[in-house]
């Protein structure tokens, strides 16, 4: 179980115990998907904490924990933590500081101060983030099944490209093919831009119109059991100009070249480096986008982030994203962006939709 893993790196004294807060890590640990919910693991004991609209939930989903209901019109958080705290003889409490405001942690320690034996409160920072830059097998393999999603639900689009159709209309029927072949949500909302609008590396959907000989990008993933996929292409509709040409074989070969290079133990910086040797060594190299990737699984954005300042190892079951990109502003822009793994037999992508660049 993973909530093992945590105890064993965390609970190493006796007597003591962590509090998560973050919905995220607290269904990464438990699987509880649900929400208004507080994880308490002692040395001995997992308890999650939630309330009667998720109480039923959380034991049918959180096997291994112990679920308790807390009466909210009648007992606090606060007042409930302490009752286990003390009921454990716990002396040492390390809590999730990230993902609890200032108001409701000095709450919370006001009454833990006043009312159990805890000799002192530890700052838990990125650990369990840290434990989520490793996928098992089952957390790869709802990945690839978001990816395959995605894959199928741009290839369902595709016929409906026609000079006149907005941004808009193409990105929703792109979310609703995506919720028709069986993904829980989008991974994020869809970036789905036309011509010198394609610049903006996350811009919204606009009624902008299809014109030809427009770039075309589309940045959008799906999510299965909470573990969400990533991709972004960019075509043309129409005939491509020579410089859209250039500039998309120079990003092609900007993420070929990180990939080449991936392997176990390489650090997110010389992945980086891999790609920003072409980008930054062109005529473009003003326009470049500033960072290579980042992990992805239950969040869009996790842990490692792939850049010029990234020391962590790239280590085999972690999912990254590899999404070189230029960015013209009133001329658009071009990124190209697949997820990637690192397998027991090497390097597997597991975005399949085509790479070359295709004129609509």
């Amino acid at each position: 179980m993973k909530i093992n893993t945590l105890r064993q790196q965390v609970l190493i004294q006796e007597q003591s115990a962590v509090l998560i807060f973050s919905d995220i890590n607290i269904r990464y640990l438990s699987e509880f998907s649900g929400h208004a919910a507080t994880i308490l693991v002692t040395d001995k004991v997992n308890y999650l904490i939630t309330d009667y609209r998720y109480f039923e939930q959380a034991k049918e989903q959180a096997t291994g924990f112990k679920v308790i209901c807390r009466d909210r019109a009648n007992q606090t958080l606060a007042a409930l933590i302490v009752e286990l705290l003390n009921q454990e003889n716990c002396q040492t409490l390390f809590f999730e500081s990230e993902h609890i405001n200032v108001a409701q942690w000095q709450d919370m320690t006001a009454q833990i101060e006043q009312y159990t034996q805890i000799e002192q409160t530890i700052s838990l920072t990125g650990t369990v983030e840290k434990l989520r830059m490793i996928k098992s097998t089952e957390e790869i393999f709802y990945i690839k099944q978001a990816a395959a999603i995605a894959d199928q639900a741009l290839a369902n689009i595709l016929p409906l490209i026609n000079a006149g159709i907005t941004e808009r209309e193409l990105a929703n029927e792109l979310d609703y093919q995506m919720a028709k072949l069986g993904s829980e949500e989008l991974s994020f909302a869809t970036i789905l831009l036309f011509g010198e609008r394609s610049a903006l590396p996350h811009g919204i959907p606009s009624n902008r119109l299809l014109e030809q000989g427009d770039l075309i990008l589309v940045d959008f993933g799906a999510v299965v059991n909470g573990y969400r996929s990533d991709m972004t292409r960019t075509f043309v509709f129409g005939q491509a100009d020579t410089k859209q040409k250039h500039i998309y074989q120079l990003v092609q070969s900007a993420q070929q070249a990180a990939i080449a290079k991936l392997t176990e133990g390489v650090s997110g910086e010389y992945l980086y480096q891999q790609s920003a040797n072409i980008l930054l060594n062109s005529d473009y190299k003003d326009y470049a986008g500033e960072g290579l990737g980042h992990g992805v699984g239950l969040q869009l954005h996790e842990q490692p982030f792939l850049g010029p300042d990234c020391k962590i190892a790239i280590e085999q079951g972690c999912v990254i994203t590899i999404e070189p990109g230029i960015y013209i502003p009133d001329w658009g822009g071009i990124r190209i962006e697949d997820d990637v793994v690192i397998t027991e037999n090497g390097v597997e992508i597991l975005n399949k939709s085509p790479k070359e660049l295709i004129e609509l």
